[in-house]
């Protein structure tokens, strides 16, 4: 009987996934977008003694605003004052302004084919407001002649509930 019980329910618990895959098929219908500024971030470019910082978004937007509970990409661009700059890592996070719903590690992979543009994937929780700034942070190091210098800034973008 237990053994019945067992299956029956080993059986639901496995058609109960169904439909979660069902919903990411059609989010992932939806159009996405090539990485741009958007309407509501405070800054597209940080300028500082190192050079130009441009950051970047694609994906799933509204009206100027990324989707929350949907995956989206940053490209940060780095554009030297000096040829000897070089980028040599970038530490951030995401937190709402808003409302502080914890810090939300955002992992930028550094490539050897490009040292001067990095993208990272993530995604916003969805919170109780329609509309949500959150504070993308940065910690950039850039290397000249052996000598590292780190370089922090953020900035503030909105976000729509789905």
């Amino acid at each position: 009987m237990i053994k019945v019980v067992f299956v029956i329910l080993f059986i639901f618990n496995i058609l109960a996934c169904n439909p979660i895959q069902q919903a990411s098929k059609k989010k992932s219908t939806l159009p996405q977008t090539p990485f741009t500024c958007i309407v509501s971030q405070s800054h597209c470019k940080v300028i500082n003694e190192l050079g130009t910082f441009t950051i970047e978004f694609s994906g799933q937007l509204d009206h100027g605003k990324i989707k929350t509970e949907l995956p989206f990409e940053i490209q940060l661009t780095f554009d030297a004052l000096s040829k000897s700059l070089q980028l040599k890592n970038v530490s951030s996070y995401l937190e709402g302004k808003t409302m502080f719903m914890g810090k939300i590690p955002v992992f930028f992979q550094m490539t050897e084919k490009s040292n001067d543009s990095i993208i990272a994937e993530t995604l916003l929780a969805s919170c109780s407001a329609e509309v949500m700034t959150w504070r993308l942070w940065f910690a950039v190091e850039v290397e000249q002649e052996g000598k590292t210098t780190q370089q922090d800034f953020f900035i503030d973008f909105d976000s729509q509930r789905l």
